[in-house]
């Protein structure tokens, strides 16, 4: 704007003079000649104006520094593992995830199964650092357009093989409970452990680990969503691994784990239940649901071996449940036990820290123009869960489980499970045995 205003003052200063007078033309030029240069002088000023105010600029913007440090893009570090993980000297931010796609087919029995897909897991997640040695997790599920708070928890890590943890998540009890969806060789967990397991609650707890041990401990409420009229239910629970053997080929791994539970008091009740194995089924075969609870303790003992491609695991448990003076104790049981074989040739991992397995990681990825098929893997189970004792008949169920596993990515697995399910009388459905084709597709990051 300034320089237009310049500009049109030195035309209005040209147009002004006149013709006419010749003899002072000499004077006008000299005139014209003065006020030029004074004009000249004024926008060299103005440069100089606009010049200082650009350094101020920079140097205000150069001066701002966001709270977590300096302000220098040069500090943040990104890795990739698979997701990106940027890291800002003790905060660090990573995005994670993970797609369950499940697809069942029953041949009916006594009762009717529809056949169906549902999205087993759909979950989106972040985790890292906030300062040094303080971490945390958020991990939401958005499975069947429902939204549920899965592990959601604060750790410190400051003391040498060590975590403290307070939030949402599961407690030590039993390996297959504690062990990814991601990892485990089957589609769905076994009967039992989805009957005794709590899945994530609310709690305190601390993990210790050597180079071939672990030890877990910790005092928990109700899972987050819970909004009791009365006391909530609250459990302690506890769980060590020891594994006596660790080498390139072969495994070891022993276990055992124990929990005392208190029911919510509002309706002082348990319910131990199981589907055959599959999240699609919408009834549950066997379901002990019972009232007048004072506390159940729970004990489960473990065992795991690797050599090589093959692999054996299995679990047993006992559950003694203390009811009021007018009603009988209960106890309840049960166990599984699975063999595998990876027939391209990889080893299932273990994880001394935590005491459970990781992921199979495809020798050669899935990549038919270089002759990369992934891994392949073929696995057997059998479970057994009996929640029937004195007046409580919620049913017993054995049942039979052959898997086929398809490793294609690092982070990618297709599955196929073939079950055959064998109730008693006391089932939900009396003798309802159906057998049934569960597939999986899954991707995790």
């Amino acid at each position: 704007m300034k320089k237009l205003l310049l500009t049109t003052a030195l035309a209005s200063v040209l147009l002004s003079a006149p013709a006419a007078f010749a003899d002072e033309k000499d004077d006008r030029i000299k005139a014209l000649e003065e006020q030029l240069s004074f004009l000249a002088g004024e926008i060299q000023l103005l440069k100089e104006d606009r010049a200082t105010e650009k350094a101020e600029v920079a140097a205000l913007v150069a001066s701002i520094k966001p709270s977590a440090g300096k302000a220098s893009a040069d500090n943040v570090k990104i890795t990739m593992g698979p997701s990106p993980k940027f890291s800002y000297g003790d905060f660090s931010f990573q995005p994670f995830g993970r797609i369950h796609l499940d697809y069942a087919v029953f041949s009916d029995d006594a009762a009717d199964h529809p056949n169906g897909a549902e999205f087993r897991r759909a979950r989106l997640g972040m985790k890292g650092t906030v300062a040094k040695d303080f971490g945390y997790k958020v991990q939401v599920d958005f499975a069947n357009e429902g939204v549920n708070f899965k592990d959601v928890y604060m750790n410190y890590t400051g003391f040498d093989n060590t975590e403290i943890r307070l939030g949402s998540f599961k407690p030590g009890f039993s390996m297959e409970e504690l062990t990814s969806a991601n990892y485990i060789t089957f589609i769905e967990r076994s009967a039992p452990v989805s009957a005794f397991g709590t899945g994530e609650v609310i709690g305190l707890a601390s993990y210790f680990h050597g180079d071939n041990w672990s030890l877990t401990g910790g005092a928990f409420v109700d899972e987050a969503g819970t909004n009791s009229t009365d006391d909530e239910a609250w459990s302690v629970a506890a769980r060590g691994t020891f594994a006596p053997v660790i080498d390139e080929n072969v495994i070891l791994h022993l276990g055992a784990s124990a929990t005392h539970r208190k029911p919510d008091q509002a309706n002082e009740s348990f319910d131990f239940d199981a589907t055959a194995e599959n999240s699609i089924q919408r009834a549950d075969s066997v379901s002990a649901n019972f009232a007048n609870v004072e506390s159940a303790n729970l004990y489960g003992l473990e065992a795991a071996l690797v050599t090589g491609p093959f692999s054996a695991q299995g679990e047993y448990f006992v559950v003694d449940v203390d009811r009021d003076s007018t009603n009988s104790d209960l106890d309840f049981s049960g166990a599984y036990a699975q063999l595998a074989w990876t027939i391209t040739g990889e080893s299932r991992p273990y994880k001394a820290s935590s005491g459970t397995f990781g992921r199979i990681v495809p020798a050669r990825p899935f990549d038919p123009k270089n002759g990369g098929w992934g891994a392949w893997e073929l696995a057997g189970r059998y479970s057994t869960l009996d929640v029937s004792d004195g007046n409580v008949l919620g049913g017993e169920m054995d049942s039979y489980t052959i898997g086929l596993n398809w490793y294609m990515q690092k982070h990618v697995r297709l599955m196929a499970n073939y079950i055959s399910v064998d109730t008693d009388r006391n089932a939900v459905t009396p003798n309802d045995d159906p057998d049934i084709l569960l597939f999986r597709a899954q991707v995790d990051f």
